[in-house]
């Protein structure tokens, strides 16, 4: 499950910089109260997908809100048995890395795979590219074994009998990966390596911001990447934040609530935050 959730957040660089209008919430949070329209009282909380397992702090206010809820909602079921063969299935390609690429950039990859991650690129090349990012988080966040802040929500939804539920399916997810080219696969995950230390520091910066829950420094820092895509934004963000804004509302007619995707869907003008105002809901940062 690492896989899907660390390409995730080799996109938010980008996927965090859209739709800094005038509309985008303003208050510094990851924890959102919803409520009126007679739903029952839930709440949405912006999580970071790849993250040190000593970085974890879950505060107060969403320790609370989390145990007055009845269920938790994830992007994906994340209790699903079957879950891990399925990405196991999804990850694997038909063609070798090698085969995708110049001489001269895979060597350069399978250098910086070899003497910064630990694996050897020739063993891994048969898993699609997108997929090989996974391996590059434990150097550039600085531990052996990330973890995710939605493994704490599955934790604590399981020490208290709740039932875990997922927005969407591992299908609705790969799809997105999996319609863009392999070749261009190839030459995102080459660039990526080429800015590997930018991107590091970008992305430590980032998670330094996730900590202080500082929401609007988040997305504006993320401005500045140079992996702005409108089509992946459309794809990874837009559509799906449309897509779970409506599905939202159904789910809390019945029973409240705790909510966790990633803190990029939260914000903006086409946010989740922002879609169910618009629907009529009240939805307000928990400070």
């Amino acid at each position: 499950m690492r896989f899907i959730r660390s390409i995730v957040l080799w996109v938010v660089a980008f996927s965090l910089a859209e739709n800094c209008v005038a509309q985008i919430p303003t208050e510094n949070s990851m924890l959102w109260e919803v409520s009126g329209n007679g739903i029952k009282t839930s709440y949405l909380y912006g999580t970071i997908h790849v993250i040190c397992p000593d970085d974890v702090k879950i505060d107060t206010n969403a320790t609370l809100s989390f145990r007055k809820s009845e269920q938790l909602y994830l992007e994906l079921d994340m209790d699903d048995p079957a879950l891990n063969e399925k990405m196991q299935k999804k990850m694997l390609n038909k063609r070798h890395l090698k085969s995708l690429m110049n001489k001269k950039n895979y060597e350069d990859l399978a250098n910086f795979f070899e003497n910064r991650v630990g694996y050897s690129i020739e063993v891994l090349g048969m898993i699609k590219p997108f997929y090989l990012l996974s391996f590059t988080y434990s150097p550039m966040i600085g531990c052996s074994q990330p973890t995710s802040i939605e493994n704490q929500f599955v934790k604590m939804a399981t020490e208290q009998n709740k039932e875990i539920l997922g927005l969407e399916t591992l299908e609705d997810q790969t799809k997105i990966f999996d319609n863009i080219p392999q070749k261009q696969q190839a030459d995102l995950l080459y660039d990526y390596v080429q800015n590997f230390d930018k991107m590091q520091n970008s992305l430590l910066e980032m998670l330094n911001q996730y900590q202080k829950q500082d929401l609007v420094g988040l997305m504006q820092s993320a401005s500045v990447s140079n992996l702005k895509n409108e089509k992946f934004e459309e794809s990874l963000l837009a559509k799906r934040n449309e897509k779970w804004a409506k599905a939202i509302p159904q789910i809390i007619e019945k029973k409240s609530t705790f909510f966790a995707f990633g803190a990029a869907h939260l914000g903006g003008e086409n946010g989740v935050i922002n879609l169910l105002r618009k629907a009529g809901y009240r939805v307000k940062a928990v400070l």
